[in-house]
């Protein structure tokens, strides 16, 4: 019998994270995010499906990919920064670079060179809160951050160096599958009858 509420303790102590449905992330970005942008449904459809995609509405999703490639203006081919791509690197990557290992965190997967802080990586800490925070099941950190990034694409950065994690950071979240994504379609279950 001890056994068991250990088990059980254990397990409730180690899953903080809830599960999410489509029309709870969209009222809470609704309630969270002020996108002051034409189509902002639509994005508000693009953002919710980046999350469908990458962390399943899990908002204690962790997973870790090589470092991004900087993002490219025009078309993207290929992108896949899930992938490993330790035999086909440029000749403008350092030995470092390829190194690279980004941990990303809870529903948005934001990265901790980024956004947050962690033990693994140094970071700007953009969102100024530590990764075990986007990892728990209280979202209004999460969509702050989120609120952040957006702020912080809408504003010239100075420092090219954070300009760089950042449009990095911003390149994850573009999903090819949802780029063209409507908000009176994806969010159609969600309408009250």
């Amino acid at each position: 019998m001890l056994a068991v509420v250990v088990v059980l303790f254990l397990a409730v102590g180690v899953s903080d994270g809830v599960i999410l449905s489509k029309c709870e992330l969209k009222q809470q970005l609704e309630e969270g995010l002020t996108l002051q942008i034409p189509n902002s449904a639509d994005v508000l459809a693009q953002i919710v499906c980046h999350v469908q995609l990458t962390s399943g509405f899990n908002t204690s999703a962790i997973k870790t990919i090589p470092e991004p490639q900087e993002p490219r203006s025009g078309p993207r081919r290929g992108r896949s920064p899930r992938g490993n791509n330790k035999g086909g690197s440029s000749s403008n990557e350092s030995d470092e670079d390829k190194d690279e290992v980004w941990t990303l965190y809870g529903l948005f997967q934001l990265s901790d060179h980024v956004v947050c802080n962690s033990a693994q990586s140094r970071a700007l800490n953009l969102c100024r809160l530590s990764c075990d925070k986007l990892i728990d099941d209280n979202t209004s950190d999460d969509i702050a951050c989120v609120q952040t990034l957006i702020n912080a694409l809408t504003y010239p950065i100075p420092d090219p160096e954070t300009a760089r994690h950042i449009h990095k950071m911003i390149s994850l979240i573009h999903q090819p599958e949802c780029m063209t994504m409507k908000a009176t379609s994806y969010f159609a279950i969600c309408q009250t009858p």
